[in-house]
């Protein structure tokens, strides 16, 4: 790493090596531009402006982030069920979170809740594999942020200062992996640059959850996550909410013919917490008019219940990495400021 970077850009250097490192790059062939990779990189630019829009429309609202249910892979015996660790990265203390711990701690397959709290300074740098443009492997560094490891309890509800103080608080749970992780190429230099219009703080946070997830948790043999991209609280009202960036699918100039997917795999998993949390469920959409310029137009949103209900049961269509997608009428979504005004 060149120490003569700028805050900024060390960060995004250290994203950048983390994230293609961990990436594979695989086309899509039934949709155009669609590669995983820079679906993947781009899809934090969502996130981040959701974030924004909630925060801009009203002080009542919070946003907090949402977090990862981790299990390991089932052996698919009998008595064998899963079990998960929940854990969330976030600068905020841990009390800011307790509303969503608690609810969370409803599930009785949530072993344990672990709380990550980020620090903004002190953070150091460490070695890094890597494999090159050109192929060669080598070793260059990456930032290593500090954190602050809490567990919650869920009798009590609270939060105290972990005695494992490292990620062994979760790594112990798993075996290393029999082989060493795959080290994919370097690349889309292009594709991080919208990075550097967010403020260093935003950006520090983006890397220590995927210094997480994406370099820390590859040493965890047979690992599966369920990542959550975050929470709307009023009082006590929780709101789930999944965001993407993307176009309708136009199959006519008429918007009546215009579609939404939802992934099924991701919409399963969300009934269930649905289910099994009393949780209010929000898809959001950040509109763009194409998938090559990519300019804004809108936040087009709607609660799963009303997604449902406009799906085509008979049929499902191939989205992107692969997975099955069902398709609900692009008219049944409403402004994103219309569904805040009704929380």
């Amino acid at each position: 790493m060149n120490e003569n970077m700028s805050e900024t850009n060390r960060v995004i250097d250290s994203l950048q090596k983390v994230l293609c490192t961990a990436t594979s790059t695989v086309s899509d062939a039934n949709v155009a531009n669609n590669d995983y990779f820079k679906r993947r990189v781009l899809g934090f630019k969502a996130e981040m402006e959701f974030e924004k829009a909630v925060s801009d429309f009203s002080s009542e609202l919070r946003f907090v982030e949402g977090g990862q249910f981790i299990s390991k892979k089932i052996s698919g015996a009998e008595d064998d069920k899963n079990k998960f660790f929940y854990t969330t990265i976030d600068y905020e203390a841990p009390t800011s979170y307790t509303t969503v711990y608690k609810r969370i701690s409803q599930w009785d397959e949530v072993d344990e809740m672990i709380y990550i709290q980020v620090l903004e300074d002190d953070w150091t740098t460490e070695p890094f594999k890597i494999t090159q443009h050109d192929g060669v492997k080598a070793t260059t560094t990456i930032l290593k942020p500090k954190y602050i490891f809490y567990h919650f309890d869920k009798t009590t509800a609270t939060f105290s200062t972990h005695q494992i103080q490292d990620f062994s608080v979760i790594l112990r749970h798993f075996n290393l992996p029999a082989r060493n992780p795959s080290l994919f190429k370097i690349r889309g230099d292009e594709q991080f640059r919208y990075f550097e219009q967010y403020d260093i703080r935003t950006l520090k946070k983006i890397y220590a959850t995927r210094y997480f997830l994406d370099n820390v948790m590859r040493q965890a043999q047979s690992r599966q996550f369920i990542d959550l991209d975050g929470f709307i609280l009023k009082d006590d009202k929780v709101v789930l909410v999944e965001i993407k960036e993307k176009s309708p699918i136009e199959d006519g100039e008429s918007m009546t013919k215009w579609q939404y997917g939802w992934d099924s795999r991701r919409l399963l998993w969300y009934l269930y917490l649905l289910n099994k949390l009393d949780l209010s469920v929000l898809y959001n959409v950040r509109r763009i008019n194409n998938r090559t310029d990519r300019l804004f137009v809108q936040w087009d949103s709607l609660f799963i219940d009303d997604f449902l209900k406009g799906v085509s049961w008979s049929n499902s269509r191939g989205g992107g990495g692969g997975e099955d997608t069902l398709l609900a009428p692009y008219l049944y979504f409403k402004r994103l400021d219309e569904i805040l005004k009704t929380l």
